[in-house]
């Protein structure tokens, strides 16, 4: 890695496999992997990600839209890619041509698939979601059995499975059983999933063909309390632009949010919220430098961020931060970023900026 970086993120392949395994024995064998690599792969990237996980074995792909399948498709990808939203009429030519598989909610976005597919020439392959109390996608139980209907009659729409999104499984046992039965007293055809990283954690009861973890594979248990195994797959550093004295009573940042209680050393560090450090972090986030965890004094700005290191009387220009990953026997995860911003770890990776190199190893 070049030294001069401002910030950089380095993504372990070893720990991305590990958490691989560690989700495939938590169902029972021959439960397949659809890996969900939308939104650059949770910031990780998306093609090394993805290639990485083929290579170990994973079977399917999520993504968000027709462009990060496309992408995927270039890169080699044969698996199949599933498209876990709605996708306007414009963006179908390009699942039709890539064998991209496309998610359907509703009779309408059916009828205007078979009519791309029909002019295409082309057959498309879809899956039916359902909606069980997400209120975002799907069709209602009421609706679902007409989609079904529909796709199985038209001749250019193929349908490969049919899946749920469960809206509380790492917080709610009640409300997610509630979910699944009633996603399980209507027929799902082909490949059947519902199950996220936390419910593919927990005991769920119900048959599927596939789990559909996210944040588990970077990483992470998203359920409360949840212990899993898990290895961190992303650390983020920056380094240290500036170290300065600030002499008790003197303001720091934009809108003088915070006064210096008593004579401070601050160091500047090269990252703002343009990188994707949340903006909420000021005054009350922290970052770790040589083991030891330096509180954010002042509003984080644009580009960068200011560190109290009164305890770090050595610290210098150059010296490594870390916002997420260790620092002698210390570590930082996006989870503890993300509880400190007040949001969740997967805003905390999907905001990383692009400007960020990634380091895979």
């Amino acid at each position: 890695m070049p030294q001069p970086l401002r910030s950089w993120c380095t993504i372990s392949f070893a720990a991305l496999r590990h958490n691989l395994k560690v989700l495939r024995r938590s169902v029972p064998r021959g439960i397949r992997v659809l890996a969900v690599v939308k939104d650059n792969a949770y910031g990780h990237g998306l093609v090394p990600v993805a290639r990485a996980l083929s290579r170990a074995g994973c079977e399917e792909f999520g993504v968000a839209f027709a462009s990060e399948g496309v992408e995927l498709r270039q890169a080699g990808i044969r698996e199949p890619i599933l498209l876990l939203g709605s996708s306007l009429r414009s963006e179908f030519s390009a699942a039709l041509a890539h064998r991209l598989t496309l998610t359907i909610s509703s009779l309408q976005e059916a009828r205007e698939l078979a009519r791309a597919a029909e002019k295409a020439r082309s057959t498309a392959l879809v899956q039916a979601k359902l909606d069980t109390g997400m209120n975002r996608l799907g069709a209602k139980p009421t609706e679902f059995l007409q989609l079904l209907a529909y796709v199985h009659r038209h001749p250019c729409l193929d349908l490969v499975g049919s899946f749920t999104h469960l809206a509380c499984a790492g917080s709610d046992p009640k409300f997610t059983r509630l979910q699944l039965e009633e996603s399980f007293l209507l027929p799902m055809a082909g490949r059947r999933h519902y199950a996220n990283t936390a419910a593919s954690l927990g005991r769920q009861p119900h048959p599927m063909t596939h789990i559909r973890p996210g944040l588990g594979l970077y990483g992470i248990d998203p359920r409360d309390g949840g212990r899993a195994p898990f290895r961190p797959v992303l650390s983020w550093k920056s380094r240290i632009l500036m170290v300065r004295k600030v002499r008790r009573g003197e303001t720091v940042s934009y809108g003088a949010t915070f006064r210096a209680p008593r004579d401070l050393h601050l160091a500047t560090v090269g990252t703002g919220y343009a990188d994707g450090l949340p903006f909420s972090l000021g005054n009350r986030g922290h970052a770790l430098i040589r083991g030891r965890l330096c509180p954010i004094v002042g509003r984080v700005t644009m580009d960068m961020t200011m560190l109290d290191v009164s305890t770090l009387p050595s610290v210098k220009r150059g010296d490594e931060v870390i916002w997420i990953g260790s620092s002698g026997p210390k570590q930082r995860s996006a989870a503890d970023l993300a509880r400190e911003a007040g949001t969740i770890p997967w805003e905390i990776f999907t905001r990383i900026a692009p400007r960020i190199p990634r380091f895979y190893s």
